[in-house]
């Protein structure tokens, strides 16, 4: 038998599905303005494609599902049946684990008809129900009459309990990508959750002040800066400038960058490495305060003040 390809489409509703979760989960990801969690979102949606079935296809002695995560690869010798679904088939249907509609419909479902299946289907409208000695598969070839054609249904020797169960092995570099998506994932948050750089450099040129944070740096030119406020703040004592909400940024139990709005109303930039002693860097006009941890606070504010004293006379 040569071997032959069956595309799969994608049906209407999955379409629409897949576009509407990937553009919810973009403005998700703008509405917390943070970080780590949005990228959490393409990763998601990566691993949804991945696993999603990309087409069928038939060689010699068996039949391979087509996925990038993975092809599942089952034997010519097991297949039972090949029909065309019906409606009857997918009454009473449940979704046991698995995915709805992102990239297509796949995982383990129940009917009242099949009992316990496993989809991989990319359309509705018409579907491919697969049985074997003890598993029921439910596919979506785009051409069904040729599948059904190509498939047929294998002819038996001895008695049906001869005839070897389903096996579905993900091939190796399926269950490589897999456990290395996991695994940086996983990586990823706890490093998130670990990080902890120190307090962030800074560097003084003759105009500029620039504080070298890995995600949220900031350039202030002298002339911005009110020298006369430049103070240290203790939030531990001094709660009007404790933060309360973080609008853009990054945070963690053991350092916050970025954009947080303080008790008093501000929104600021704040650079805290755990500590609770911050230079305040006060704006001249309507810019932003800022509120930045120092390796020495003290050095640090009589330096800004001299510094940005210079600059403004």
């Amino acid at each position: 038998m040569p071997e032959r390809s069956f595309s799969a489409s994608y049906d209407s509703t999955a379409k629409a599905i897949s576009v509407i979760v990937c553009l919810m989960l973009a403005v998700v990801a703008w509405m917390v303005h943070v970080v780590y969690i949005a990228l959490l979102f393409p990763l998601l949606i990566l691993l949804a494609y991945a696993y999603s079935p990309r087409g069928y296809q038939l060689s010699p002695d068996a039949l391979v599902i087509r996925r990038l995560i993975g092809n599942i690869r089952v034997p010519l010798a097991d297949i039972r049946e090949v029909r065309a679904g019906t409606r009857d088939d997918f009454t009473g249907c449940v979704r046991l684990w698995g995915n709805g509609g992102l990239f297509g419909y796949y995982g383990v479902f129940s009917t009242a008809k099949l009992g316990k299946c496993y989809w991989y289907v990319t359309r509705r409208d018409q579907t491919a129900i697969i049985t074997t000695a003890n598993k029921v598969l439910v596919l979506s070839p785009d051409d069904l009459a040729g599948f059904r054609a190509a498939v047929g249904r294998p002819s038996f020797s001895g008695s049906s309990a001869d005839v070897p169960g389903l096996q579905i092995p993900r091939n190796l570099t399926g269950k490589i990508v897999g456990f290395g998506i996991a695994g940086l994932a996983l990586l990823f948050m706890t490093w998130v959750f670990l990080y902890s750089p120190g307090p962030a450099g800074y560097s003084l040129t003759a105009n500029a002040l620039t504080i070298r944070d890995r995600f949220y740096p900031v350039t202030l030119r002298a002339e911005a800066i009110d020298a006369g406020g430049v103070r240290i703040i203790d939030l531990a004592q001094d709660a009007a400038w404790r933060p309360t909400l973080r609008t853009n940024g990054f945070a963690n139990t053991h350092y916050q960058s970025g954009w947080f709005r303080v008790a008093n109303g501000k929104t600021v930039r704040l650079y805290r490495a755990g500590g609770n002693r911050l230079v305040l860097i006060p704006p001249k006009g309507d810019g932003a305060f800022v509120l930045y941890q120092a390796s020495d606070p003290e050095q640090f504010a009589r330096q800004l003040s001299q510094w940005a004293g210079r600059a403004g006379s």
